[in-house]
């Protein structure tokens, strides 16, 4: 007899199996599996973005299509790591709080420096506009946004890490 398989439907959630030799009592920081996203993220934006403005200027559909979506997961990706910091590590709301004020509020509290609460406050300026599929961003400002992820997203990244460690807990990654 057949055992019958169940199809998950669209909102249902799938029983989770339990890793071979997993722990309860072994804490994960949750912020340490995003920060691997967001670096997976960059590696490709890395690895797609042409060499020079005008190699991305003139690529084809494809690689801008590319470039757009590794800069919005990451984005995307790093306000998920604010608002998991704003309400675990800051005793913050943990109630998701709007993109541009979550890099506020982490930089308030010590955990970003100006410098990369400027370059994403810039950057989701942009994120509307690269997100609407009826408003397209050039591609030397996509390009421009582009490097500046890359610089600003390993900064960033570092800024984490630093503050679980001044926190005394183990490092987010």
């Amino acid at each position: 007899m057949r055992k019958e398989t169940k199809i998950p439907t669209p909102g249902s959630k799938r029983p989770r199996k339990k890793k071979a030799g997993a722990s309860k009592s072994r804490s994960v920081n949750p912020v340490s599996v995003k920060l691997k996203y967001v670096q997976e993220c960059l590696e490709q934006l890395r690895s797609g973005l042409p060499e020079t403005k005008a190699e991305y200027v003139d690529a084809d559909s494809l690689t801008h299509a590319y470039v757009k979506s590794c800069v919005l997961m990451s984005l995307q990706r790093m306000v998920d790591i604010n608002n998991v910091i704003i309400g675990l590590a800051l005793k913050g709301e943990t109630q998701q709080v709007q993109k541009h004020h979550s890099f506020l509020i982490v930089q308030k509290h010590g955990v970003i420096d100006s410098e990369t609460l400027a370059f994403f406050q810039a950057a989701l300026d942009c994120y509307g506009t690269i997100a609407n599929p009826y408003e397209e961003l050039a591609p030397s400002e996509m390009y421009d946004v582009s490097l500046g992820l890359l610089k600003h997203g390993e900064a960033y990244i570092r800024q984490i890490d630093g503050f679980f460690a001044r926190k005394g807990r183990k490092k987010a990654r």
